[in-house]
């Protein structure tokens, strides 16, 4: 079977990801598995909150490593076994698996795989609502694109080629990065609850009892994080990051995003000398205190803009991937509460 991957994984690669390709295969598939489940989870994220509901029946292996950039992740026919072995693949959406598209749809063609984010409400790249303490918004309510699998099909993002402008392409595109946002993430465990029991209906009480008790945890780290932000003046609560990966932290939490160092999901790109001229002034000008980058990629950009505006970076944020056991964000709430607290020391007076 190895020698089988060996042979297909060069080809599966050569393709080009365009349209999604996984569009329409998001739906949860009623067919029964004997338990345990070979459970696949594109990212450490989903995998982490997959467990919890999942709890001792089985165990939710991960396509990406911790610590890892999925924008630079390069598929290996380990990878490919893992999904060819599945019994249920489970993935973000809104054009998240862009790496992974040809891969999914070319070893895992029978495999059943299910988005955890239907239903959830998309924003754009580049627009952020900002919520008031209390929830509600002050800016208009279609701020956000519409709910993900009922009003909104989201394609797969790509990133930027050299010629192209900065912002053409990530306009009106998805931002699929919906985990930043803890009440996202009570909606993913719902719907797996119920992706699990349609795949193993003897346990459905113990799936659902396992939601309910981690849909506590997480209501309790959404009103933690609330009081935190809530210790930052008003209007300290400005970020720039590295690339544009905070937008439904934002939105969730009453934050405005001035500017991204790096256009939309892009972690790899260049940036104009005149955009990064540009990028200088606004952060003098905003006054912000530091720029926020992921630990996973280079700052190289942000490092520059520091420098000149004479302000600092946080290189820690965790954005797509948790942290190895030793990080103190090696578990979904434990990353939002250690990405939280680095952004409230940073800001805070």
């Amino acid at each position: 079977m190895r020698q089988i991957f060996l042979l297909i994984l060069p080809l599966i690669l050569a393709f080009t990801v365009g349209a999604n390709p996984l569009e329409g295969r998001f739906n949860v598939v009623a067919i029964q598995a004997q338990v345990p489940l070979n459970v696949v989870a594109t990212t450490t994220i989903l995998a982490d909150v997959a467990q919890n509901i999942a709890g001792g029946l089985f165990t939710v292996s991960t396509l990406i490593p911790a610590d890892t950039d999925p924008h630079a992740f390069e598929p290996s026919t380990e990878t490919a076994a893992l999904i060819a072995n599945a019994d249920l693949v489970l993935a973000v959406g809104a054009g998240y698996e862009a790496f992974l598209a040809d891969l999914l749809v070319t070893v895992g063609e029978n495999i059943p795989t299910v988005v955890v984010s239907t239903g959830i409400e998309i924003l754009p790249y580049g627009e952020h609502a900002h919520e008031d303490e209390g929830g509600a918004t002050d800016e208009p309510d279609d701020a956000y694109l519409g709910v993900l699998g009922d009003t909104v099909e989201c394609a797969a993002h790509e990133h930027h080629d050299e010629d192209e402008v900065e912002g053409e392409e990530e306009s009106g595109v998805c931002d699929p990065h919906v985990w930043h946002d803890v009440t996202n993430v009570i909606l993913w465990a719902n719907n797996l609850a119920d992706t699990f029991t349609d795949f193993d209906p003897s346990n459905t009480e113990v799936y659902r009892a396992n939601a309910d008790a981690y849909i506590d945890q997480l209501a309790a780290l959404d009103a933690e994080i609330r009081e935190m932000v809530s210790t930052i003046p008003e209007d300290r609560r400005v970020l720039v990051t590295n690339h544009d990966f905070m937008g439904y932290f934002a939105h969730a939490y009453a934050f405005e995003i001035a500017a991204t160092v790096l256009p939309g999901s892009a972690t790899g790109s260049e940036i104009a000398p005149q955009e990064l001229a540009a990028l200088i002034e606004l952060v003098q000008r905003e006054g912000v205190p530091a720029i926020f980058a992921e630990n996973t990629t280079n700052p190289q950009f942000a490092d520059l803009i520091a420098q000149e505006a004479g302000i600092s970076v946080v290189t820690t944020l965790y954005s797509d991937a948790l942290g190895d056991s030793e990080s103190g964000a090696e578990t979904y709430i434990d990353m939002m509460r250690f990405n939280t607290q680095t952004i409230v020391e940073a800001l805070g007076d």
